[in-house]
């Protein structure tokens, strides 16, 4: 028996979310699918994280338990060979016996783009959020630096969430502005529903001079979520990484 990590990658639009749902055509339920028809049986596989629909990965992690002598080095090609175009393992290797993806990870690196030029590009089409107003980052990034830090996020969290706790820690937020791109990178150990989106579509009004930096500390303090803007759009969110 192999306990075997593999690293998966998507493309969101066309699923509803990562995580496995009757009737619904989600990237889980297509991945359990291709282990069905690699090994022929049932196959346990436990996810680092549940993305939202439309919220892309290039760097999800999954552990499955098997009894197969499969050649490692040729999974991802048979697994690719059983998954739609969209999905693709990138990579696989045998791990500790206790390793699991989701409570073994010390935390997730996620990535937002924004497209922020006058016109719009199909280049960027539903893989980024498009904003045509000009943005202020500097007025941005001085926003996101209240947000590193052990914190109560509850603000932030999407509705019908179920959680112990809404204290997460952040360990580090950055901004990147690479002509009409910026990109915002947000390192921590985990993350509430929609947390990332409610953070980015409130930072984007701060962008345009709708709200001032100082929303995100007086919405932190006071758990009031009329301090926020709306939440911005999934197809800017990429799970980037997952480190363990």
């Amino acid at each position: 028996m192999k306990n075997i990590a593999l690293k998966v990658a998507y493309d969101g639009v066309n699923y509803h979310g990562y995580q496995a749902q009757p009737g619904l055509v989600t990237v889980e339920g297509r991945l359990r699918q291709a282990l069905r028809d690699t090994f022929h049986e049932e196959v346990d596989l436990v996810s680092a994280g549940r993305t939202d629909r439309g919220v892309h990965a290039l760097g999800q992690v999954v552990n499955i338990k098997v009894d197969n002598p499969i050649d490692l080095g040729n999974l991802p090609r048979v697994l690719n060979y059983h998954l739609p175009e969209d999905i693709s393992v990138l990579g696989a290797k045998e791990v500790d016996w206790d390793f699991h993806a989701r409570f073994s990870a010390k935390a997730k690196l996620y990535r937002y783009i924004i497209y922020n030029g006058r016109y719009r590009n199909p280049l960027y089409h539903q893989r980024a959020c498009f904003v045509y107003d000009p943005l202020d980052e500097k007025k941005m990034e001085e926003a996101l630096n209240y947000l590193p830090g052990l914190r109560d996020f509850g603000v932030f969290m999407g509705r019908h969430a179920v959680v112990k706790d809404t204290y997460r820690q952040l360990y580090q937020v950055n901004i990147l502005r690479k002509k009409d791109q910026i990109e915002v990178y947000f390192y921590g150990k985990s993350f509430l529903k929609n947390m990332i989106r409610r953070i980015m579509g409130t930072c984007i009004e701060v962008g345009r001079g709708l709200k001032d930096p100082s929303c995100f500390k007086k919405a932190l303090e006071s758990q009031d979520k009329a301090y926020l803007g709306p939440t911005a759009p999934a197809e800017g969110l990429y799970l980037m990484r997952v480190d363990y």
